[in-house]
């Protein structure tokens, strides 16, 4: 865990150094002459708000996550090219609509981003060479048996390479035994199922070696909560606590604050997009669904048509996105860009929705899940949002076993829930937009 910090941070830093170095050298090459420091610290002072926000695009991207970094799915290159247009465009933005900065630097803005994308790229890919491809695996093992293990192995076979599964063992097998596999196979670490009891003697056997138990790792590991472990009454406990009231009133403030800037956003481009929507498509602009709500209060939720107008059996068929030829053109569109939620920002300054939150279900299809998935009610205790956690984990579920899986996402999230977690989603959602 230590040095998986030193690396990230050793990243991180050179990344601070590279930002002022190339700041220094474009002064240099645009004057052909050594900065003396008052200067160089006058324009460091002039980019400090674009500097801060290239390290804010640092980590929306997840440029420093180990983890990330040596998944399949991440590609460093396609966020890199992402990046430099967005330095580029908040650059243009930054210097020349506001009237607050003392200089307009073209010329050096644009050489600037150039040396420092150029430094940002060499750099990354040489600690990737130096530091990033080893991964010093964890070696562990599992004791006990719980419905989310086979899940869980295939998980960390895949998009976890910091673990190494040594073995995975039966409830009824001899603490002895395991003893002797944690001495001959150097194990780091021990997954314990709840109803394994007789453990206190790795304790005092292995004081280097981690005793976990099943859902703590799975929480961790996975981000989602097991299903299961709700069976334990002190458990769910935990999911029917009331919000922290200093955390609600920052909640709404932040909701407020984005809810306006979606709002204006959605009045300005409504024309156009409505007559997108009436040109390729007969039907209504919006499309109205009452959906549950906090508490499971029932409210209307706005979105624009993306799909075409049916006769009312058709329109009230519960999975019927699985046919993408009932898109439209313009849903196409609108889909791809995420603009068909914009009429959503209507129901965040409504209150009926949050920023951040689990999805909110259609009622038909919600009282399906209830039925069908334990627990389900507690996705109620919070109010629903325009994105979030599970959101931007999982696709949109078209199955109740996709649904089931999306809700450990929802609980991960009501269990963990804070502003901070908040503003992580927030980003993250950004990335996956510009992604």
């Amino acid at each position: 865990m230590k040095y998986r910090l030193l690396r990230k941070g050793i990243l991180f830093c050179g990344d601070i150094f590279l930002i002022f170095f190339s700041l220094y050298l474009t002064l240099f090459l645009r004057w052909s002459k050594l900065v003396a420091p008052r200067v160089f610290i006058y324009f460091a002072k002039q980019f400090l708000f674009i500097f801060l926000f290239w390290i804010f695009l640092f980590f929306v991207f997840d440029f420093y996550s180990l983890q990330t970094r040596n998944s399949k799915e991440f590609s460093f290159f396609r966020y890199f090219f992402i990046f430099v247009f967005l330095a580029l465009f908040s650059g243009i933005f930054y210097f020349y609509i506001s009237p607050s900065t003392s200089i307009a630097p073209k010329t050096i803005l644009f050489l600037d981003i150039f040396i420092f994308s150029l430094a940002f790229l060499c750099w990354h890919l040489f600690w990737d060479l130096v530091f990033g491809r080893y991964i010093k695996k964890e070696r562990i093992i599992f004791w006990g048996d719980f419905p989310e293990r086979e899940f869980l192995i295939n998980f960390i076979k895949n998009s976890k390479p910091i673990y190494k599964i040594i073995g995975v063992f039966p409830k009824n097998k001899e603490i002895s035994e395991i003893k002797k596999i944690i001495r001959e196979k150097n194990v780091d670490r021990v997954i314990l199922s709840p109803e394994i009891e007789n453990f206190n003697e790795l304790f005092f056997s292995f004081p280097s070696v981690e005793i976990e138990g099943f859902a703590n790792f799975y929480e961790r590991t996975t981000q989602r909560f097991p299903l299961s472990s709700l069976e334990d009454p002190n458990i769910l406990s935990e999911f029917l606590k009331e919000e922290d009231k200093i955390y609600s009133i920052l909640k709404r403030g932040f909701d407020i604050f984005w809810g306006l800037i979606g709002f204006l956003f959605f009045i300005l481009t409504f024309p156009l997009i409505a007559f997108f929507i009436k040109i390729t498509s007969s039907g209504p602009i919006f499309f109205i669904q009452k959906r549950f709500g906090k508490d499971r209060k029932v409210f209307n939720s706005f979105k624009y048509r993306s799909m075409y107008h049916l006769e009312n059996q058709r329109q009230d068929e519960i999975w019927r996105e699985k046919n993408k030829k009932e898109i439209t053109i313009a849903g196409k569109f609108l889909r791809f860009t995420h603009f068909d939620e914009l009429p959503q920002f209507i129901n965040i300054l409504k209150g009926d929705l949050s920023l951040i939150g689990p999805r909110p279900e259609w009622e038909k299809i919600g009282k399906i899940y209830e039925k069908e998935i334990p627990f389900y009610y507690l996705r109620y205790k919070s109010k629903p949002g325009f994105t979030g956690w599970a959101q931007i984990n999982y696709p949109p579920s078209t199955s109740v076993k996709e649904a089931k899986e999306k809700f450990e996402y929802d609980l991960y999230y009501i269990k963990n829930r804070s502003f901070l977690f908040d503003i992580v989603i927030f980003l993250k959602s950004l990335r996956k937009i510009f992604g």
